[in-house]
């Protein structure tokens, strides 16, 4: 009997023993997997959110050995900074939003005063470490260097400044062309306005393009740009967030500001009573067809034109080729009515 207790207990102890190798060589294939990663990574136990490990490359990126922060509270001793200067706060952490707010996933970008005087640009990437039952055993954060391309951003910035300006300056220059060349004709006033806020609208378009995205632009922007001038709130807009390609921002804007002007002068806003609904979305769910509309209220009855001006064309003819979309226009008792249908997906 005491034998069989003996063999037994040899054997518990000897299972024992071969998990606990186990674990042990799982846990030194863990940190040598962590020496060898590519980034920077931390390590936090939870609830305290005291740091207990980062690897080699950590150190390295950040010019210094790893704080073995006590709690979250003492996150502030990292030197970090946002872009304007201020120093990153403890609760601002992607570890102390991981830990105190339990978020799934938390970011920042920040630059980061390393041992050596220098700085860098940092974004860390916080991530939580759940037990079996769900619960927050501790978090961890990858240290992303991504210096250069913060300055390659601050680079482009300064080249679209610089290009704006030139934009806006040629559109200065070709105004005064024009307007020269019209000096001492028999060219009516009115028609020279009508070039300079044609000109106006189209330099107004360029800047929306250069001033955020070179390749396209949201119709919100675009309308709010060009109608905000011609009849402020009394054109109510509405419609989902939607990009279009550049080409197609910069006829859109044009035809916008032809149907501005012309509800002014003769539709529905040349009364005080009378108004514009303008709103676009998808044709449906899933579909990368758009519907644009402009609908004429409380105006005067629209005359159906027997000619076509430019501006006609702009917002019949030109835009429909440009956006390769279809263009619907109509003339009855209630206002003028226009709707542009077109897909995003365009031919090249």
């Amino acid at each position: 009997m005491l034998k069989q207790q003996l063999s037994d207990l040899l054997r518990n102890q000897t299972k024992t023993t071969m998990v606990e190798q186990a674990s042990l060589e799982r846990i030194s294939f863990l940190e040598a997997m962590l020496e060898t990663m590519p980034i920077g990574v931390i390590v936090a136990e939870a609830p305290s959110g005291r740091i207990t490990m980062g690897n080699s490359y950590a150190e390295e990126l950040l010019g210094q050995s790893i704080y073995t922060s006590e709690n979250v509270d003492s996150y502030g001793e990292w030197n970090s900074f946002y872009a304007d200067g201020s120093r990153v706060q403890s609760h601002e952490y992607p570890l102390a939003k991981v830990i105190r707010e339990n978020v799934d996933y938390a970011e920042l970008d920040v630059q980061y005063h390393r041992g050596d005087g220098t700085r860098v640009w940092i974004r860390i990437i916080g991530r939580p470490v759940l037990a079996d039952d769900g619960s927050v055993r501790g978090a961890t954060i990858a240290l992303v260097d991504i210096d250069n391309e913060r300055h390659l951003m601050d680079q482009q910035n300064v080249m679209i400044a610089e290009l704006n300006h030139r934009v806006k300056n040629a559109f200065t220059v070709v105004k005064s062309i024009v307007s020269q060349s019209l000096r001492g004709t028999d060219t009516p006033p009115a028609a020279r306005e009508t070039i300079d806020d044609r000109l106006d609208a189209y330099a107004k378009a360029h800047s929306q393009l250069i001033g955020n995205r070179w390749d396209r632009a949201e119709i919100g922007r675009i309308v709010e740009d060009t109608i905000g001038r011609i009849a402020g709130g009394r054109i109510e807009v509405s419609g989902t967030k939607i990009e279009v390609p550049s080409r197609i921002a910069m006829a859109l804007s044009m035809a916008i500001y032809e149907l501005g002007t012309n509800a002014v002068k003769h539709g529905s806003l040349s009364m005080p009573q009378g108004r514009v609904l303008m709103d676009w979305a998808y044709v449906s769910p899933g579909n990368d067809l758009v519907r644009i509309t402009w609908t004429e209220l409380d105006g005067p009855e629209p005359v159906v034109p027997t000619t076509k001006g430019f501006g006609s064309k702009i917002i019949d003819q030109i835009l429909a080729a440009e956006t390769e979309g279809t263009v619907v226009i109509d003339y009855p008792q209630s206002g003028f009515t226009w709707c542009l249908e077109l897909p995003l997906s365009q031919k090249d």
